[in-house]
Order: C-alpha cells, then structure tokens, then sequence
C-alpha cells in the first residue's frame, strides 16, 4: 500500500488526511494519507528517511518546510522556483518537487477580468503569500502591496521591492479590491477596520475555523475561505500521484465542515 502524508510543525489536526482519504475511499485506490509532525531540528533527518522508504508515493509540505524541502527534491518544477517554495513532493522514479498554491488560490477567486488594475493588499510573506503574489502578477494584476512583521525582499522576476511595515496599513487600506491575510492572527488594527468598505473582499488562507477571527471582522463583505483554497490545491496532487481528476461533492464538503 501507497502511503502519504502532510508535512509540517502543526499537522495533527490537518484536514488534509480528510480529504485524500475520501477521494482514496471514492476512487477504490489502495494508499493511505496521514501527517507528519516535524520540528526544525529533526527535519532534515526524519524527512531523509521517509522519502527513502519504498512505500512513500507524496508529500504535501507546509509551514514552516516549504522551502527546507528542496534540498531533498531531485527536481523543482518552473512555477515552485519562481515561487521559492514547494507543497507538493511526488516520489516515484525520481523525487520531484512543484508547487500547487498558487493554481489553487486563483481557483477560489471571483471573476477578476475588470479588477487588474484595482489594489490588493496581502498580508504577511510567508511560503503561502509567495504562492499567491506569484499567480496575481502571472494573471495581470498591477497593483499589490504586501506587508509583513519584518522587512522582506519580495522575489518576483528580477524587480527588486520589498514588503511594507504593518505600521504603515492605515494609508493604504481605503479603496483595496481583495485584501488577504496569510498570517493565523488578525494584522489589522480596530481602528482601521472602518477604513475597509463592504464592496472590498477579504480572504483568509487559515481554514479552521471557517470563519476566522481576521474574517469576523468583516460580516457583511465577500469572503474567500481557507478551506476553498486547500482544497484547490490538492486535486492537482491527486491528478500528479494518480493520474485522475478528483472531484468534490456534497458528501465530502460534509466531511470537512464537520471537522471545522
């Protein structure tokens, strides 16, 4: 039997076992997906081992190894080095690495045609955020701002910009298009939140719970939840590891809202 799993520092209470294991259950596919839970110190080595074991079909990285992955990956795909991070290993002949963010974060998104050259702010700089940044300039979008805890170089092509202060939100929030947290807490100020209007939609790549503290703050705006997201960017996985299209139905979103 084929085994899989989700990598991470906080994977116990990941949905992703959820959801492969009902597509595996759906599809009659003899594999088990389960989860990791690494630190920084024994990544490396724990990693090293269950990759060289001849049972290990895949991978789904996530916080904080998306970029600590590569040293193990015989091969990266175009789109996870441009975005400097990996979510999804597939270890078959060879160990090769991609990156499956970024297509899923653009699936959750409305129709965006006329709003390219409107203002999106994101919030925070981590793997996710690299993801996401990278498929709103691939499909156009002119006008981003990203802002973080610490000053970052924002890698995009060969300009050169860096994130913004936190401190310096207020004077960029008024007339934002999308605005999406990839932070687990709330960046934005009480204070600021006026400043964010009912037609701006907000985002939260968190999935648990669905209506997170950041999206509590906006009850009459139009979300895009975590948990789209997630699930967007596994069924590319599945299509690489097996070769299928998985799809969603009502008894699987069943499943996973019951968890969240």
């Amino acid at each position: 039997m084929k085994k899989l799993y989700v990598v991470g520092s906080r994977v116990s209470k990941s949905l992703s076992p959820t959801i492969f294991n009902y597509w595996f259950k759906k599809y009659n596919i003899k594999a088990s997906y389960g989860y990791l839970e690494l630190t920084e110190k024994n990544f490396h080595k724990k990693i090293k081992e269950v990759l060289e074991k001849k049972d290990t079909l895949g991978l789904n990285v996530t916080i904080p190894f998306k970029k600590k992955i590569i040293k193990h990956l015989g091969k990266i795909d175009a789109h996870a080095k441009k975005i400097g991070a990996v979510n999804c290993v597939t270890n078959k002949k060879t160990i090769n690495g991609t990156n499956t963010d970024w297509t899923g974060y653009y699936k959750t998104l409305p129709n965006i045609k006329k709003a390219k050259n409107r203002k999106v702010v994101i919030l925070g700089y981590g793997g996710a955020s690299h993801a996401i940044h990278y498929v709103l300039k691939k499909r156009g979008f002119k006008n981003i701002l990203i802002f973080n805890r610490s000053k970052k170089k924002i890698k995009y092509l060969n300009k050169i910009e860096f994130t913004k202060a936190y401190s310096d939100l207020e004077s960029h929030l008024e007339g934002v298009f999308l605005i999406i947290n990839t932070t687990p807490i709330n960046p934005i100020l009480k204070k600021n939140i006026r400043l964010i209007t009912k037609s701006t939609i907000v985002s939260d790549i968190v999935y648990s719970p669905k209506n997170t503290t950041f999206l509590k703050n906006f009850p009459k705006n139009k979300k895009i939840y975590g948990i789209s997201m997630l699930i967007e960017q596994a069924k590319p996985c599945f299509k690489m590891w097996f070769g299928k299209n998985p799809s969603i139905d009502k008894k699987m979103l069943k499943a996973i809202y019951k968890k969240i």
